[in-house]
């Protein structure tokens, strides 16, 4: 019979019932914060909106593949046969090419490295975790577990507005001309993840429109798949993220839905403290 394992990076962690499950185990990145590293689990929610609202230089990265090589030794130790390593696109990090090379470390080891790097991240790669886990968790044996994982993140979304551009700016998506002209004029940018990367896909005035972009994406999806599973964020603006709940629960009862509050300090790094957007695995 298959033991398996479940190997996700901390950025993914944005749900916390991924911890209850004893198969998973998690590649920290880091946050480095005016010269000084952190492990992300070493800081708050409140921590990030702090240093976010003073004046600090920010930095992030990877794990190294000595950290992945390290859990993988663990996993066999523990007696597991296969490992399923899914971590967020290789387009944002280079977390999937640390999970690589560790492989290449792993000497004289029957445990059978399977490793991914979806075209999504953060609480969208959490959405199809958690169903990949309930799958490995009723003891489907490695092969099926693989064929679900194709299948879940086949056509995954993430989409979301931010509530300040300068983060964006420094993350390298505006020049800071654009940002500090979109402040100005308060514009609404739609993020959305297209082939593994983020990218700016529309400019708003109003949260209703960001809204209204949202729900199409929804109902595409729900068109499309009989199983869908909608992941909704906020980051400080729960009003709508209270307004796309009751839309999906009045319009579409066969989606299945999750939120979410909270994204790793990682990704506060990069898009700031405010915001709300989807995510949707879906087959």
């Amino acid at each position: 019979m298959d033991k398996i394992g479940l190997l996700i990076d901390s950025t993914t962690h944005t749900r916390k019932s991924l911890n209850d499950y004893d198969f998973i185990k998690t590649a920290y990145l880091k946050v480095i914060i005016d010269n000084k590293e952190f492990v992300e689990h070493q800081l708050t929610r409140e921590d990030m909106e702090k240093y976010l609202a003073e004046t600090h230089k920010m930095l992030t990265s990877e794990p190294s593949p000595m950290d992945f090589l390290n859990l993988y030794k663990e996993y066999e130790a523990e007696g597991y046969t296969h490992l399923l390593v899914v971590v967020l696109s290789e387009k944002l990090s280079g977390t999937f090419q640390s999970a690589l090379i560790a492989k290449t470390m792993l000497e004289d080891s029957n445990l059978e490295v399977s490793i991914h790097s979806p075209q999504t991240a953060s609480f969208g790669l959490a959405n199809g975790i958690q169903i990949i886990a309930e799958m490995i968790k009723s003891g489907a044996d490695f092969k099926t577990v693989l064929e679900q994982y194709y299948k879940v993140f086949n056509e995954p979304l993430v989409t979301f507005t931010l509530g300040n551009l300068m983060h964006l700016f420094k993350g390298g998506r505006l020049n800071k001309i654009q940002a500090l002209i979109g402040q100005m004029l308060r514009i609404k940018p739609i993020i959305e993840m297209i082939e593994g990367r983020l990218d700016l896909v529309k400019k708003t005035r109003t949260n209703n429109a960001c809204y209204d972009f949202f729900v199409e994406k929804i109902n595409y999806y729900a068109d499309k798949y009989e199983n869908v599973f909608l992941d909704i964020i906020h980051i400080n603006m729960e009003e709508w993220s209270e307004k796309l709940e009751n839309y999906v629960k009045t319009n579409l009862p066969k989606v299945k839905i999750y939120k979410t509050d909270y994204v790793s300090p990682v990704f506060f790094v990069h898009l700031g403290d405010k915001g709300f957007g989807i995510a949707i695995s879906a087959y």
